[in-house]
């Protein structure tokens, strides 16, 4: 079955942001995740108990799955660099 996909609006105006190469390598990525949504890869995230990431070349991505709905929520795109300062705030 497959997961549908919301991305958050700060996520998506990060994503909007990027060079047109980094959007379709973000994208492709997320979408493959309505297929799969714990890929080869995919870590939970240190300190957070329902949000796991994913790597797309420089940049991460952190979602939630929803297993009982069906559903991934993207909550947060960056630079590897800046990545973590977002959980650690949290």
């Amino acid at each position: 079955m497959k997961y549908r996909i919301e991305i958050d609006r700060q996520a998506l105006k990060f994503l909007s942001n990027l060079p047109k190469k980094a959007q379709r390598q973000i994208a492709a990525r997320i979408d493959a995740l309505a297929d799969n949504p714990l890929p080869a890869g995919a870590c939970a995230i240190a300190g957070q108990t329902e949000i796991w990431r994913i790597r797309s070349g420089g940049y991460r991505i952190a979602y939630m799955v929803k297993h009982e709905v069906l559903l991934i929520l993207v909550i947060h795109i960056g630079d590897r660099k800046d990545f973590y300062r977002y959980f650690n705030g949290k």
